[in-house]
């Protein structure tokens, strides 16, 4: 086999390889961010009202280092007096 042709087939072998792992990077970068999601729609449980909300789109508040989650503004506030009058008396 002449010299030129064996080059020429290993320099399309590599462009092969590199597409072939560029389609399998983004295939698995697809597959994290879906990961990802799912994680962020866990289901938590608002303390106040009781509702259940995702927790990527719930509100957050700390509180002696444990972390709440809440659906509403007016709910992470009634938990706030509420610790607050505990607290106080």
């Amino acid at each position: 086999m002449h010299p030129l042709k064996i080059i020429i087939i290993i320099v399309l072998g590599y462009l092969l390889y590199r597409l072939y792992m560029a389609g399998r990077k983004k295939r698995l970068a697809a597959e994290d961010q879906r990961e990802r999601a799912a994680i962020n729609d866990v289901l938590v449980q608002d303390p106040s009202c009781g509702a259940y909300v995702p927790r990527g789109q719930a509100l957050r508040h700390q509180h002696h280092g444990e972390e709440f989650f809440f659906c509403s503004e007016k709910c992470r506030r009634t938990f706030v007096e509420k610790k607050k009058d505990n607290s106080a008396g």
